[in-house]
């Protein structure tokens, strides 16, 4: 299966308050999902990492509750918010962890869709994604500790 971050990101704080590298996540993620197969209904999957204040000027144009289902081109797409006055403060392990429960809550949601893909397995996503964002975390945690 094909995976693919969009990133929205607002200027409300200077992009060094923000330590992960999205980049090297979706390259990891899409390395270890491209075998995988989760039915005939989704061959991609579109996660969307939005950062903004919540209590700024752009939050009205943010909504955590995404989940559609692009039947013709068999994608799928959900959604999850940051906000940055918790980010800002993070270290890169922390936002990891974050990441990685919010992207597995997303996913979750399309369990409470009235229209979902019906050969779509995305309880076996969630647990293999788990697993991918565990691994990305340790060798972060193991890069880190070699920087002391």
């Amino acid at each position: 299966m094909d995976f693919e971050i969009k990133r929205t990101t607002t200027v409300e704080f200077p992009d060094t308050y923000f330590k992960v590298d999205l980049n090297d996540l979706e390259s990891f993620i899409s390395e270890k999902l491209t075998e995988k197969d989760y039915g005939n209904s989704v061959t991609k999957y579109f996660w969307g990492f939005e950062l903004f204040k919540f209590d700024g000027g752009f939050a009205q144009f943010f909504r955590n509750d995404i989940e559609s289902w692009k039947h013709s081109v068999k994608w799928f797409v959900t959604n999850s918010n940051f906000d940055w006055n918790i980010i800002k403060d993070l270290t890169e392990l922390q936002t990891l962890e974050l990441i990685k429960k919010e992207m597995l809550i997303s996913i979750g949601r399309i369990n409470n869709m009235k229209r979902k893909p019906k050969d779509f397995d995305y309880k076996k996503l969630i647990q293999d994604l788990e697993l991918i964002l565990n691994d990305f975390i340790k060798i972060k945690k193991n890069v880190a500790q070699h920087r002391i």
